[in-house]
């Protein structure tokens, strides 16, 4: 249980350096005739956002994390249409959805990477996101793994070195003081990270079974 607490705070602190950083900032600005404001001053997503045809046990899973949209819209596809909705049914579908993303995100920014006619300046914090989105891939067999032998520490652990393969990227364009050209793809693979570990850290509870 403590092993789980450390985790969970250390995912948390993570998720706020990541979340107040220019990258994410830029991904999610706000529209003409809005004020800014910092991501610790914005309201969580509210439940009204979510598709008012989910499945109910989706929608109530998914609006106890960071992006509760998200999490239905990535999550959705991967779940069958007779799945049984749980905590660990819907972490492993966001897995999946993760894998997915990544994968994109890997082809976009290999593509990037090797064009002439990219700066140098852009192709080395690309280098870094590159090496973090094949470690997420590489990841997930892992992550599987720990669901399957219900081994929450080693859940957490895994779930958790994905944020610092997501945090990697963004600093490296952070100390080049310059922007991703993929924000949005980039963005999004952060918000579904983050609602996994949301999931399997706090919901998930391999003792009842669940």
């Amino acid at each position: 249980m403590e092993m789980k607490h450390l985790t969970l705070l250390l995912s948390l602190f993570s998720f706020s350096a990541y979340t107040a950083s220019p990258l994410v900032a830029l991904a999610s600005s706000p529209s003409d005739g809005q004020s800014p404001s910092s991501s610790e001053d914005q309201p969580p997503q509210t439940v009204s956002k979510i598709p008012s045809n989910v499945n109910p046990k989706l929608k109530k899973i998914c609006q106890e994390v960071n992006h509760p949209t998200e999490c239905v819209t990535t999550a959705s596809p991967f779940l069958g249409e007779t799945a049984d909705i749980s905590p660990v049914t819907v972490l492993q579908a966001e897995i999946e959805a993760i894998d997915s993303k990544a994968k994109e995100a890997l082809a976009k920014a290999t593509k990037l990477a090797a064009d002439p006619t990219t700066s140098k300046t852009i192709t080395f914090p690309l280098n870094i996101c590159i090496d973090g989105y094949k470690a997420i891939l590489k990841n997930k067999q892992a992550i599987l793994d720990a669901i399957s032998k219900r081994d929450a520490d080693e859940l957490n652990m895994e779930l958790s070195s994905n944020v610092d393969h997501i945090s990697q990227c963004e600093d490296a364009f952070e100390e080049a003081k310059i922007n991703s050209p993929i924000p949005e793809l980039h963005s999004l693979l952060g918000k579904m990270i983050f609602n996994s570990i949301n999931i399997g850290v706090d919901m998930v509870d391999f003792e009842n079974k669940n």
